[in-house]
């Protein structure tokens, strides 16, 4: 089912897109709560290519915000906004208050997210409060706040 929603998605779309396409199914809406993003990724790779053709003088196609368009074939490194990643700020706020302060590349490991990813939530979250970074260098660890602490009840 999740195939048929890729299929119907033009070669160019983004991760965002994906998301919002399979929201809008009813079949595959309550998988999205399963599906990790690298999950849909790997989904949407699998994708038969169209047929090849590319100008190279049309430039980078631009997504509704005018950031250019994410090739789904290029890996989950390309993603680079947040919004990408729809659930991100929750999974992060999971595991740190399952688990503790934890590093950043423990984080990566236990929240299923790139470096790249999570790098920009951990810049979003600590901007609105929710997280803490302890220590610096190799001792850096992230810790959840208590306003991280009442988002995540709010929003579980």
């Amino acid at each position: 089912m999740l195939h048929k929603v890729i299929d119907s998605l033009p070669d160019h779309a983004t991760l965002g897109e994906l998301v919002q396409a399979a929201r809008g199914n009813p079949a595959i809406a309550p998988v999205l709560e399963i599906f990790t993003v690298r999950e849909l990724i790997e989904a949407a790779k699998k994708k038969p290519k169209a047929s090849a053709k590319k100008s190279s003088k049309a430039g980078p196609k631009l997504d509704a915000d005018g950031i250019p368009a994410m090739e789904l074939d290029a890996g989950p490194k390309v993603i680079r906004r947040r919004a990408d990643v729809p659930d991100g700020d929750l999974r992060v706020l999971r595991s740190l208050s399952s688990q503790g302060p934890l590093k950043e590349s423990e984080l990566v490991s236990a929240t299923e997210l790139t470096s790249d990813q999570l790098r920009i939530i951990v810049r979003h979250l600590r901007t609105k409060g929710y997280i803490h970074i302890e220590g610096s260098a190799t001792k850096r660890r992230v810790k959840i706040t208590r306003n991280g602490g009442g988002y995540l009840r709010k929003h579980n």
